[in-house]
């Protein structure tokens, strides 16, 4: 059994699993600010909805003095939205072939990421 089917019978549905994911990859985010002192505006992420069959995180930065996003940003990750699997971004519009984690995992899928919030590499 799959680890969404799964899911699916525990009652966990998809965008709660993505906003755990989100949360969890903003946190790892702000914890590497933290520890590096750095100084300028942290970045967030923010949920892009609309495609067929992938959500789109995008990783942007507010204005500190509006707390408005500011233009521009980049992909973050895509994610499946019928399996939740977890896809490092190819370009900005396509994943990459291979899924780096899940976001149904116990985790949310922290353990596709890197100290610093990106999505890992395939080793």
């Amino acid at each position: 059994m799959r680890l969404a089917e799964a899911a699916a019978l525990d009652g966990v549905d998809f965008e709660a699993a993505l906003e755990g994911f989100r949360a969890a990859a903003e946190g790892i985010l702000r914890g590497h600010f933290a520890r590096n002192d750095f100084t300028f505006a942290v970045p967030t992420i923010t949920v892009k909805k609309g495609g067929r069959k992938y959500a789109k995180l995008l990783q942007g930065e507010n204005d500190p003095a509006t707390g408005e996003p500011r233009p521009g940003g980049s992909v973050h990750s895509f994610v499946n939205k019928a399996t939740g699997e977890i896809f490092k971004p190819a370009s900005y519009s396509a994943p990459a072939k291979h899924a780096r984690g899940n976001v149904y995992s116990d985790d949310h899928g922290a353990h596709a990421l890197t100290d610093c919030a990106h999505v890992k590499y395939l080793r």
